[in-house]
Formats: structure tokens, C-alpha cells, sequence
């Protein structure tokens, strides 16, 4: 199947009989496609910018095309939790809304690559989402180097997918990638194996996650003629269990993808033994400050990107030390130690909060609070442990569940160094002795 750049997929077209994705086992059609598009910027004419949130992946490659060629500016929330969506303060496209009109015909003129912008939201490093602005221009020339390194092996599909296409990563891996290569993506975002195993062929590609492969163990091998092609995993770096499960029961080893939602995908590799270092992707550069940070240069953005990665400089590569910063992975998402803090802080309840990533595979977090006189009586009141799903509960609407502390403490005050810093070692500490 030919390349097709997504600025000019619809516009140039493919076969109408073509499949472009896939929904319940069937093969939605590149001719429906282009008429459900049709209708969705008949439906959006006039719209400047939007919030796209859909949960199904077909109507939401439906609504950015419609968007990206109505001209609107697309953003793209971090979750679909309603809190995050009022925020956001632009009108917001959804599956109810794509899936509500009749498809319509429409023709269709290229795109402009280098003006049509899609706005991504990640935690920054203040507490409050950082908006990161990329190009469609970007966006394909990620695409077209993922499938200069990987394209050989991505068959005939389908791309079937743990993780959702709200994010960078799942944007251009289960998306895009296909899109222009002319591969069907599942509509369904697989929660569990289960599903996802039914749908299995031997020349699948599964888009997924550490926090997915983890869950791996215990299920029975796949027969060899329905092992995939590729399996790849972002987010956070993966354990070698989760790597060698992977290839005992679905017979191939993961290839990691190294990157931020700033550089894209920049390094890969794959573990056998564990702790391999990571491999730059082709006109990848890399430079460290006095620090060890590492500062990044990808080829499909503009400059060199700054990372809070602590890494030390191998040939052709890198291995990785940590975050030099508060956010941290969890469940392969991004999660903002400083953003839970004063979110837990605006309660009534709760007069100082640290959150911190507690030790051990997968990554947990525990919160340790200081109470309020109301907080105390809530805490009399219910006990700890129902306190802590009421503290769930509250934190649950602006935030999704990877970014909720699982393990509750409670001081009279949070430990600190001298001069007031704080001793998040001492914290850690608080929780080691303790059950989940």
C-alpha cells in the first residue's frame, strides 16, 4: 500500500473499498470514511477551535480530519473526565455528537501541514496543564519516520491498541501511522487482554503500555500463527518480567519507545536481559547539561527540547536514570506530583499535602497529609480507609485514576530539612512499613 501524507489523505484518496478500520470484526470502509468526515465539517463549519474527546478511535480520526480541514484548532485533553473538559473552555466535539448525523459527500482540497495545529495537554512542571502546540507537519514526519524503521513489519494490520489516542504516543502509533499506510486500526480501545486476544492475527500490531504488558502473567501462550508482528510499549520505561512474559505468551519481545509528548518518539530498544540502553531513532541527537539532563533535537521538531531525563551517554544511545523533576509515570501516564498536592490542599479536609511515588514495580503514590479540625472529624468519623475513597472521590473529577494516590498517611506536620525544604526521603519513609 502507498504512503499517503495524512494532509492529503483525503483529498487524494484510496480505494473506497479499502478498509480503514475495524469495529465488532467489521471493516469500515475508506469511501465511508471520507463521507462521515464529509458530514462532520458540515456540522462544524465555522468552528475556530474545539476539544476533541472521543472514546472510540474511528469517530475520532473522523472528527480531527473534519476539524483539521474545517481549520479549526484541535485540542486535545489530557482525559475526558468532565473537569477536565470545562477547563478547557472550547466547545467539545465527542462521539455523540460524530455519531449522531448521516454521512454526507463532500470534496476535499489538501491540507496545509505547517498551519493546521493540534494542542496537546500535559502536566507541567507549576502544577497546571502545560499546553504543547504541534504542526500536522510534525505529526506526519513522526509517522514517516516510524515507518522508515518499522514499516517492513506492519503487514496488513490490523493495529489493535491498549492505550488511547488521545495522547502523543497513541496519536501517531495507532492512528496516524496507519492512516497513512493504508493499515485498519481497531475502533476499541482493549482494556483488558482478553478482548484484544480474540482479535489477534498473525500479522497484527499491538500498541500498548509497561502497565498493560505487566498484567500479561498467567495467561496461556498464543498459537504461533496468531503471534503479531510488532508489539510496542511507551509511557514508561518496562520491566524485563514484562518483557519476557510478553515474549513467552504472545512470542515476540516489546519494542519500547523512548519520548515526551515535546520530542516525540526519539529512541527504541528491546530487552532481553534487562536494562539494555536505549538506541536513538535515525536524526535523533542528544547533548547532556552539567547536571546529566538531557536535552533532545528530533527530527520532526524545530530545535533542541530540553528534558527533566537524567541519563548517561552510552555509544549510539543512552541509558536512564530518573526524572529530575515531580512528575512522574504511572500506568504509562504522566502524572503531577504538585498538581495532586494542591488539589488535595483546596479540600476542606486537608490543610498540607505530599505526594510522592512510593518504591517498587508498578509505580504507586502515596499521599501524606496534614488534617484540618474538619479533617480529623472526618477521619473519626469514617476511618481510614473509607477517608481515603472519600479523598478518591474528590480528587476523581479533574483527574484521572493513574494520578490518585492508592496509600494514605497523616502527620501533624510534613517532615523537612533545614531551611524548610522538604524531606521526601522521610516521607518515603513513612510508607515502607506499611500494607497497601
Amino acid at each position: 500500500m502507498s504512503w499517503v501524507p495524512i494532509a492529503r489523505l483525503l483529498a487524494d484518496g484510496r480505494p473506497s473499498a479499502d478498509s480503514v478500520a475495524i469495529r465488532g470484526g467489521v471493516g469500515i470502509a475508506f469511501g465511508r470514511f471520507q463521507a462521515d468526515v464529509a458530514a462532520a465539517l458540515a456540522q462544524l463549519e465555522g468552528c475556530t477551535q474545539a476539544a476533541l474527546a472521543c472514546e472510540d478511535s474511528y469517530l475520532f480520526a473522523v472528527g480531527l480530519l473534519a476539524l483539521l480541514h474545517v481549520g479549526a484548532e484541535v485540542m486535545l485533553p489530557p482525559n475526558t473526565q468532565p473537569g477536565t473538559l470545562g477547563e478547557l473552555g472550547v466547545p467539545v466535539v465527542d462521539d455523540a455528537m460524530l455519531a449522531a448525523r448521516p454521512a454526507a459527500q463532500g470534496r476535499f482540497a489538501p491540507l496545509d501541514a505547517e498551519r493546521a495545529k493540534i494542542i496537546f495537554h500535559t502536566s507541567g512542571s507549576t502544577g497546571a496543564p502545560k499546553r504543547i502546540e504541534k504542526t500536522l507537519g510534525m505529526l506526519q514526519r513522526e509517522a514517516e519516520a516510524l515507518h522508515a524503521v518499522w514499516g517492513a513489519q506492519l503487514g496488513r494490520g490490523p493495529v489493535l491498541a491498549t492505550v488511547s489516542h488521545q495522547h502523543l504516543y497513541g496519536l501517531a502509533f495507532r492512528l496516524l501511522w496507519p492512516l497513512s499506510a493504508g493499515v485498519a486500526f481497531d475502533a476499541a480501545v482493549d482494556a483488558v487482554w482478553e478482548t484484544l486476544l480474540a482479535k489477534l492475527r498473525g500479522d497484527a500490531v499491538i500498541i500498548s503500555s509497561p502497565a498493560h504488558l505487566g498484567r500479561l502473567a498467567g495467561l496461556e501462550p498464543v498459537a504461533a500463527s496468531l503471534r503479531p508482528s510488532l508489539i510496542f510499549s511507551a509511557g514508561a520505561p518496562l520491566s524485563i518480567d514484562a518483557a519476557r512474559a510478553s515474549q513467552a505468551i504472545l512470542g515476540v519481545l516489546p519494542t519500547e519507545i523512548f519520548g515526551s509528548t515535546e520530542t516525540g518518539a526519539m529512541a527504541t530498544r528491546q530487552q532481553s536481559e534487562g536494562d539494555e540502553a536505549w538506541g536513538l531513532l535515525p536524526g535523533a541527537e542528544i547533548r547532556l547539561d552539567a547536571a546529566g539532563r538531557m536535552a533532545v533535537r528530533p527530527p520532526y521538531v524545530d530545535g533542541w527540547q530540553q528534558t527533566e531525563d537524567l541519563v548517561e551517554r552510552v555509544a549510539d544511545g543512552f541509558h536512564f536514570l530518573g526524572r529530575a523533576d515531580r512528575i512522574v509515570k504511572v500506568e504509562g501516564k504522566r502524572v503531577d506530583l504538585l498538581a495532586i498536592e494542591a488539589a488535595l490542599t483546596a479540600l476542606p479536609w486537608v490543610e498540607a499535602a505530599a505526594v510522592v511515588a512510593l518504591p517498587g514495580l508498578p509505580t504507586r503514590l502515596g499521599g501524606l497529609l496534614v488534617l484540618t479540625g474538619a479533617g480529623h472529624e472526618r477521619l473519626r468519623a469514617s476511618g481510614p480507609f473509607q477517608f481515603g475513597r472519600l479523598l478518591r472521590r474528590a480528587l476523581s473529577a479533574q483527574m484521572e485514576p493513574a494520578g490518585l494516590p492508592r496509600v494514605w498517611r497523616f502527620a501533624d506536620a510534613l517532615p523537612a530539612r533545614a531551611l524548610g525544604k522538604r524531606h521526601d526521603a522521610a516521607i518515603v519513609s513513612l510508607f515502607e512499613a506499611s500494607h497497601p
